[in-house]
């Protein structure tokens, strides 16, 4: 197996460091946003007052000819012709300075759109004065260059733009004056802050909802992480991964952590005991061959006594033998168990397919296999650790039943998992020895000598085969349990988690 690349510890695969960039992202982006959207303010705020003055020099060259060829009794026509330029977002506003007139800032009122009624005068004149156009008409008039501003209003007076554009001609100078106060313009250049705008405040809003929520799952995952490395660091079995995580998207990955950890443990309690029974199992080969060696080392024994010991060294060796095959497997199992990868295991075709070899390499036994395995049964697990539980069971089954015997093998699934059973139709099990058969080296084959099993062809059993299945079962989360069939045999169930839909 290739090996996978290291991921480098640091740099921007940290998540410190990813967190201080996201932290200065969410800060730098509204300071760069509000310099933007100030900037874009301006420029329409200037296009708004570009385009008031425009209207204003439009009006102005429109109405020009006509003003310059003005007659004092035609004064009456101008209301008319203003009406020509009528727009409900504005009002225009006529003024005259005659010429010769000895006060520069003297200007009169001679026509207006919309119109304003004979008792409104002086306050029309009074609201010109505070919007400051009076104090721009000469100016106007004088330098001949439209003059465009916004004047903020006062007290109910809502703020307004006004142009006012000169005329000059002989008779005098005429002052077209034209205020916007219409809410879409006004509300384009108010004078208001812009982080005070309804919009900018709904956005800002939205935007500090969106900060704190990222900062916040930054900050749960954060902790979950330094939970799960405190858990890690502790040595007792109290709680797991699971219990000190608060986000529900970690649980699986807690959950999978715990049972890594588990199977550590269970790794761990196997290997201890193991070591105390490969102990204990390897004492009875060695005392044979050191009972063996005496009589062989003695010139005067009996040829007797050296034909006995050598068989019984040779019984020893073969035993020895077996044992370290056994040992062999049993290492294997505990690996097994620390890297069984669990996914989705079609069981009722692995069974079928076991069934058929064993078929195949019992056929001279004569021993009839029996399926009832219902279809598309489906469990969660390893699959090779699957397979070596019923390879186990099957093995066990058929040394055990007699020529023209039957071993049956059935599958089906409920609300509570999968059941597997395996019986056979051999001598069965002394029922003070149900609860140790699972146990590591225990094997009662009474009935069936090894000279036996062995010209039948059976292998060489140690009583480690049970054991396996049942570790393996367990690590999966399912169990094995063996009872005595009547009137004789054994049957052995096997339950597994169904996998979910």
């Amino acid at each position: 197996m290739a090996e996978r690349a290291r991921a480098p510890a640091g740099g921007w695969r940290s998540l410190r460091v990813r967190g201080v960039a996201l932290l200065a992202v969410l800060i730098a982006l509204p300071l760069l946003l509000f310099a933007i959207f100030e900037r874009i303010e301006a420029e329409r705020r200037a296009l708004l007052l570009t385009a008031v003055q425009d209207a204003g020099t439009a009006i102005a060259s429109g109405l020009a000819p006509d003003l310059l060829a003005l007659q004092p009794d035609d004064l009456a026509t101008l209301e008319p012709r203003l009406q020509r330029f009528a727009d409900p977002r504005r009002q225009i506003t006529l003024l005259f300075h005659p010429s010769g007139s000895a006060d520069d800032k003297q200007f009169f009122l001679v026509a207006s759109v919309p119109p304003v009624a004979a008792g409104r005068l002086e306050p029309e004149r009074a609201r010109l004065a505070a919007l400051g156009v009076l104090a721009r008409l000469a100016q106007s008039c004088s330098g001949g260059t439209p003059l465009t501003e916004r004047v903020a209003g006062a007290g109910t007076t809502p703020a307004v733009i006004t142009s006012v554009t000169g005329v000059t001609g002989a008779a005098g100078c005429w002052a077209i004056v034209i205020a916007v106060n219409a809410e879409r313009e006004v509300a384009g250049i108010a004078g208001r802050p812009l982080a005070v705008r309804r919009a900018l405040l709904f956005a800002g809003a939205v935007y500090v909802l969106m900060a704190a929520l990222i900062l916040a799952i930054f900050a749960s995952v954060w902790a979950n992480l330094r939970r799960f490395r405190r858990q890690a660091l502790t040595s007792d079995d109290h709680g797991g991964f699971q219990d000190v995580t608060d986000v529900p998207e970690m649980v699986p990955v807690a959950r999978a952590i715990d049972g890594l950890v588990k199977r550590l443990r269970d790794a761990a309690a196997l290997i201890r005991q193991a070591a105390e029974d490969n102990a204990h199992a390897l004492k009875g080969p060695i005392a044979t061959i050191r009972q063996a060696v005496a009589p062989l080392s003695d010139a005067d024994a009996p040829d007797d006594s050296r034909r006995a010991a050598a068989a019984a060294l040779n019984a020893a060796l073969d035993r020895l033998d077996g044992l370290v095959g056994s040992l062999r497997r049993l290492d294997g199992a505990t690996a097994d168990m620390l890297e069984m990868a669990r996914s989705r295991v079609d069981l009722s075709a692995l069974l079928r397919d076991l069934v058929a070899d064993a078929r195949t390499m019992r056929a001279a036994r004569r021993v009839a296999i029996v399926e009832q395995i219902a279809p598309g049964v489906t469990v969660l697990g390893a699959p090779d650790a699957i397979e070596t539980i019923f390879e186990n069971l099957l093995d066990n089954a058929l040394s055990f039943s007699p020529a023209g015997g039957t071993v049956r093998v059935a599958l089906a699934s409920g609300e509570d998992g999968v059941l597997a059973k395996v019986e056979d139709e051999g001598p069965g099990v002394p029922e003070a020895a149900l609860t140790r058969i699972f146990a590591r080296y225990y094997s009662d084959r009474r009935d069936m000598p090894r000279e036996q099993a062995l010209a039948a062809g059976e292998p060489a059993h140690f009583g480690i085969g049970l054991w396996i299945a049942r570790q393996n079962a367990r690590a999966l989360g399912g169990d094995i349990t063996a009872a005595n069939r009547v009137p004789h045999g054994l049957s052995v169930r096997v339950r597994l988690p169904l996998a979910a839909a």
